[in-house]
């Protein structure tokens, strides 16, 4: 199969590994295997938990569901296995454990709302596990806005028994936790309200699980996230950064002393992006996965000297970390490129490495084969002096010589996050193969504002959304066409999420874009406001309130410049997204239809921010990339 064959059918077809966990002592892996998509009606693709051998043994699926089974868990011996599955219930899952064959899988758990996830204690004594309160369906359906206060709290489950008995209480919203190396513990970063945007403002407690009481340890003007305690027991470290999404967190290496509370940053100023943090034995360093100007890397982190990486490759973490056994020294991690999609990868570190080798257990899809797209590295200065990078994927059978092809600009979401060279399973990066296939460039800048570059850079956009963020990527788009790799009478652009925001507001602020497909986007910041789950992100990236009229949610809101659009513009949108609700893509579709702009506004029913459904995926892509090719002229 060569690139130019690869199809979304192929891509829709893969099996999608993730949550790769190296065993206690290391030689095995447990990973999750996925469907690239759910079926019609279906919140969850089907998964199932395997375990690989390092030395080399067929792999062993330890989970039997038919639904979703993911998040599988060696004991602290090793010689048990839990995982998650939702095989009584769809979309309510419970704690599994499995002594020695998968047939021997034990039921441990009956919440009525299910478990989101576990972790054991060090000793083995206890399971800690996260669940929602439950609060059974009425005969009035009437919901109170912004009033369903439903706390997601922390339980203890004995492995032997089962029994499972509540430990957090009270108004505290568990998001992210880790057991104490003694197991008498657990830190968690926690907030006082369920709601989402309760994420933004969480800070760090420990909870004693004799008492259940909470106690507040560390609380930052910045946002905290992935706790790991210390070997001694004395320090947490965290990940720091400015609004990261749940499980997307990367940033700066934080350690807080437990003794007195205090926190200093043991990377600040570095040029990278920690995703993920594990503590070494000796307590006198740590590993990090994370980012270096978008090419994945793995660092050691020595207390009072700061990071060394030891591996950096033009690949993707594919589930922003990995994990790391202290005693043996090994890690395992899924790793994807332009061209191969996921797959688990593992190394060791030994005291005194400089440099990490890493190898690859057995392909997860050893039947897929996609030709090595073309990539660059490109780098540019921005207007305002700023040195910006980004990707370019030249076209399928093109080389320089060539008249310059037709390319479109994919704008990633976040705005805390990265265009890296990863394989295009979801969103607007779908979009790449066939664009590819059919003779469009696709060039994926990472503007101010992104990770990978250090603090400062990621944060360089506050106060100044849709300004030298759109900047960087217009002169970007520049240097392409200086370099003659984009004709500049065919250039398209588009995005998801700020991507989308970002799309929409450039086709307002320049007529140089033949097409534009606006994902999940943001059109209208006071609307925004008003119905999303996180309200505080545009009052923290705005430095302004949504009652003020002359204020940047007026400025820097394409709606209110509608009038100056002449690009045809196609929005895709989830019908049940509460990240970026739907009326965004309504609100200005039908502003430009009125004006007499081609648009159209395909809306999915049933999906959220990002596309679950499979036949959703397709349709998406598929309409996305005829706009494309439409409008640019590759029909």
């Amino acid at each position: 199969m060569t690139q130019r064959d690869v199809g979304i059918e192929d891509i829709l077809g893969l099996n999608l590994v993730s949550d790769a966990q190296i065993a206690p002592g290391g030689g095995r892996v447990l990973c999750t295997f996925a469907e690239n998509g759910a079926d019609r009606g279906e919140r969850r693709p089907r998964s199932a938990v395997w375990l690989y051998s390092i030395s080399g043994q067929p792999p062993v699926r330890i989970s039997t569901g038919s639904g979703t089974d993911n998040q599988g868990r060696f004991s602290p011996s090793g010689k048990q296995v839990t995982f998650l599955s939702d095989r009584e219930k769809r979309n309510t899952a419970q704690l599994y454990l499995v002594d020695e064959t998968p047939r021997d899988a034990r039921k441990l758990t009956d919440l009525p709302a299910g478990v989101s996830s576990h972790a054991w204690a060090p000793d083995g004594s206890h399971i800690a596990l996260l669940s929602m309160d439950y609060i059974p369906e009425q005969d009035n359906d009437v919901k109170l806005f912004d009033a369903d206060r439903r706390f997601r709290r922390l339980y203890l489950c004995n492995p032997d028994n089962g029994e499972t008995q509540p430990l957090s209480h009270g108004d505290l919203h568990i998001w992210e936790y880790c057991w104490s190396p003694d197991s008498t513990k657990i830190a968690a970063i926690a907030s006082d309200e369920p709601f989402e945007w309760g994420w933004y403002d969480a800070r760090l407690v420990t909870i004693d699980i004799n008492t259940g009481e909470a106690a507040t340890v560390y609380e930052s003007e910045r946002q905290i996230a992935r706790p790991v305690w210390s070997p001694d027991g004395s320090r947490i470290a965290l990940i720091t950064s400015f609004w990261s999404d749940p499980g997307m967190t990367g940033g700066d290496v934080l350690l807080v002393d437990l003794e007195d509370s205090r926190a200093r940053s043991l990377t600040n100023g570095e040029p990278r992006s920690h995703y993920t943090v594990h503590w070494c034995e000796t307590g006198s360093s740590l590993m990090t996965f994370g980012l270096e100007r978008a090419s994945a890397q793995i660092c050691r982190v020595d207390i009072g000297q700061g990071s060394t990486p030891l591996w950096t490759a033009e690949m993707a973490l594919s589930d922003y970390g990995g994990s790391f056994d202290a005693k043996s020294g090994q890690f395992a991690l899924t790793l994807s490129s332009v061209s191969a999609p996921p797959d688990v990868w593992i190394g060791s570190l030994n005291p005194g490495d400089s440099d990490l080798e890493l190898s690859r257990i057995p392909s997860a899809n050893p039947a897929f084969r996609m030709e090595s797209s073309s990539l660059q590295c490109l780098r540019w200065n921005a207007p305002d002096g700023l040195p910006i990078e980004g990707w370019y994927l030249a076209p399928t059978g093109w080389n320089y010589g060539m008249p310059a092809p037709p390319m479109v600009t994919v704008v990633h979401g976040g705005p805390t996050a990265a265009s890296m060279p990863a394989f295009p399973m979801g969103s607007a990066a779908a979009w790449t193969p066939q664009l590819l296939q059919s003779g469009i460039a696709v060039f994926m800048p990472n503007y101010r504002g992104s990770n990978g570059f250090g603090a400062e850079f990621a944060e360089a956009n506050i106060g100044d959304l849709g300004g030298g963020d759109l900047q960087d990527v217009l002169s970007g788009i520049d240097l392409c066409i200086e370099r003659g790799l984009a004709d500049p009478d065919r250039l398209g652009i588009g995005g998801w999420s700020y991507g989308g925001y970002i799309t929409a507001w450039a086709i307002t602020q320049t007529d140089r874009f033949a097409a534009a497909v606006a994902g999940a986007s943001i059109t209208n910041w006071y609307s925004y406001h008003g119905g999303t789950n996180i309200p505080g992100f545009d009052e923290q990236y705005l430095l302004a309130l949504p009652d003020d009229l002359d204020s940047p949610y007026a400025w820097r809101s394409p709606l209110f410049f509608s009038k100056q659009v002449s690009t045809p513009t196609l929005f895709v949108h989830g019908e049940r997204d509460e990240c970026c609700p739907v009326g965004q893509a309504y609100e200005m579709s039908r502003a430009l239809r009125r004006l007499g702009v081609q648009t159209e506004c395909a809306i999915y029913p049933r999906e959220p921010h990002g596309f679950i459904e499979r036949e959703h995926r397709r349709d998406m892509v598929e309409r996305s990339v005829g706009w494309f090719r439409r409008w640019l002229g590759t029909l």
